[in-house]
Order: structure tokens, then C-alpha cells, then sequence
């Protein structure tokens, strides 16, 4: 299955999520007005949430996104990992 969902971020920038998920999230597009840097770092963010189950709480899927910005020293301005984890959730339904 695919989803698509748009979120606004309160005072912030607009994201969006293309998910393809069965049993296991097996592919992840985030995308926005937002900035992100360094950019290439989307990627690594994306990758992280690969393999998760589609029913996974928001509260975990945000834990994964800081495990990867923490880890990589990664600056995101105009969306927090609660507003990807949030759009992500909306795509999946």
C-alpha cells in the first residue's frame, strides 16, 4: 500500500510523506518548505524509519528521527522530528 499525507507545521514550514508499507514500512519520501542541513541527511533520516511497522506510535517514530538527527548532528529549521513523525502517521492512515 501507498499513503500521502500533508501536515503544517505550526509556525513552521509545510511537510509531506510518501510512505509504501505491507507488513513493514519498506519506503519512505519526506518532503517540505522546510530546511534541513546537512541536506543529504534527509536520506539518512528516511532510511531510519525502513522496517518499522506501519502501526507504530507517533512517540516512537519521533524517538528514531532524534536517534538520527542526534547522532549525525543534523539542524532542521522550520520542522521537528514530532511534525515528520506526525505526517508520516497521516500517510499510513
Amino acid at each position: 500500500m501507498e499513503g500521502f499525507a500533508e501536515y503544517k507545521v505550526p509556525e513552521g514550514k509545510l511537510v509531506s510523506a510518501k510512505v509504501a508499507y505491507s507488513e513493514k514500512i519498506y519506503s519512505v519520501q519526506i518532503l517540505g518548505d522546510f530546511f534541513i542541513h546537512p541536506e543529504e541527511s534527509l536520506s539518512e533520516i528516511e532510511q531510519a524509519l525502513i522496517g518499522l511497522s506501519p502501526g507504530e506510535e507517533e512517540d516512537t517514530i519521533a524517538e528514531k528521527i532524534r536517534a538520527v538527527i542526534a547522532s549525525k548532528g543534523i539542524e532542521m529549521i522550520g520542522v521537528t522530528p514530532e511534525a515528520i513523525a506526525k505526517v508520516v502517521r497521516m500517510a499510513i492512515g
